[in-house]
């Protein structure tokens, strides 16, 4: 039994973080998958894998999901804020049933293999719509969005994730599989500058910084992938006209300030974080928190009173946006003990693993993306970090290497 489920757990990862992206199509799938990753987990783990669990980074969030469970417990929440509680515990109970994986190329391949497949499955449903005679704008047309195979932030997620994969098994010499890799990575690379993901544009650019300081022959990495992303860049502003209307003035005579006032008119987690950031003088928050039920509740309130536009009020309060930053849901929800647990948690993976250039390019989309979503507010979100915990939290430190 031991050989056999040894055999076929990583092809059961495979096939659940391929068909993660069509969801909402195979809402079923991935549930089933995880019930058979958890029948099997006991035949593929080894002692080993979790005999120094508790020096790793995943002992501070074992006591952050101790505290944030006990605490809803305790102050009569469990009923109004599973919801999202389920949402947390699927997230670490993934990241353990991906232990015995997480330097599987077959899961990594999941990863990679998906996201070509997120693609593919988005631009036909695209070329679609343009044979109907819609008109792509990706700023202003909901129809186009909607014709993505999932949310624009989580499908730049899952391309940064084929990137880094990607990254991590070019070999150093030549390799046939080398040109697979490359092309996949300018291929995530060309997505991610169409569908305008912002947040995806702005960790790919972070961690190609990073990777600089990790390399002892820094100048012709530099010359290279920086002429590959100037010639895309290049393409890309002339190309979409989204792009360009995202950096610069804006067309519109109503908002002709430039950038930073267009974006703080028009972006909507400016008023997002505005009324998450009025919520903090509630006294109760910083001890016990107010719930994620009721912050929701309350956003929802704060959009009402504060929104003075009626179409973009009713628009916000129809979307029933989020607080879209998890370090900033924590707080509210669970106070500053769980947002101290879950904070010290990332720090440590920083701490164990800077001298390795994958968990921290990891690291790094972590953070960038949880200051921006609330994961845990979305299946496919607990999903994802899930992944991420895995990758992370009980990856050995590694040693002072600049080309990992």
């Amino acid at each position: 039994m031991n050989i056999l489920a040894t055999s076929i757990y990583p092809y059961i990862c495979f096939l659940l973080f391929f068909a993660l992206p069509f969801d909402d199509y195979f809402r079923a799938l991935p549930n089933l998958l995880l019930i058979a990753l958890a029948v099997l987990f006991p035949f593929v783990i080894k002692r080993s894998e979790l005999k120094n669990w508790h020096k790793s980074p995943a002992l501070w969030v074992l006591l952050f999901l101790l505290f944030v469970i006990g605490q809803t417990w305790f102050l009569g929440r469990w009923e109004q804020d599973f919801v999202v509680l389920k949402k947390i515990l699927l997230a670490a109970g993934l990241a353990l049933l991906l232990v015995p994986v997480r330097e599987s190329r077959t899961l990594h391949h999941g990863i990679i293999y998906s996201s070509i497949a997120a693609i593919i499955y988005s631009m036909v449903r695209l070329v679609m719509l343009l044979n109907d005679g819609l008109e792509v704008s990706f700023l202003a047309s909901a129809s186009i969005i909607e014709a993505l195979l999932m949310d624009r932030i989580y499908l730049g997620l899952l391309a940064v994730l084929s990137v880094i994969v990607s990254y991590r098994h070019l070999h150093k010499t030549y390799h046939p599989n080398n040109g697979y890799y490359l092309a996949n990575i300018i291929l995530q690379l060309c997505f991610v500058l169409f569908i305008v993901s912002r947040i995806a544009i702005v960790v790919l650019l972070v961690c190609f910084v990073l990777s600089l300081f990790y390399r002892q022959k820094r100048g012709p990495q530099l010359l290279f992938f920086g002429g590959i992303l100037g010639l895309v860049l290049s393409l890309a502003f002339v190309l979409n006209n989204d792009l360009r209307n995202q950096f610069f003035y804006n067309n519109n005579p109503e908002h002709q300030e430039g950038l930073l006032a267009n974006t703080t008119a028009l972006e909507p987690r400016m008023v997002i974080w505005d009324c998450a950031w009025r919520l903090t003088d509630d006294p109760a928050v910083i001890w016990q928190g107010i719930g994620y039920t009721q912050t929701n509740a309350q956003m929802l309130a704060c959009y009402s009173e504060h929104i003075t536009n009626k179409i973009k009020r009713e628009w916000f309060l129809t979307r029933k946006y989020n607080v879209h930053n998890q370090f900033l849901s924590l707080y509210l929800g669970s106070g500053m003990v769980a947002f101290v647990l879950f904070a010290l948690s990332i720090l440590a993976i920083f701490w164990r693993q800077k001298n390795a250039l994958f968990p921290m390019a990891l690291g790094v989309t972590m953070v960038v993306f949880l200051l921006a979503e609330n994961v845990f507010h979305r299946q496919i979100g607990a999903y994802y970090m899930g992944l991420l915990w895995a990758l992370l939290l009980f990856m050995p430190a590694p040693q002072k290497d600049h080309d990992v």
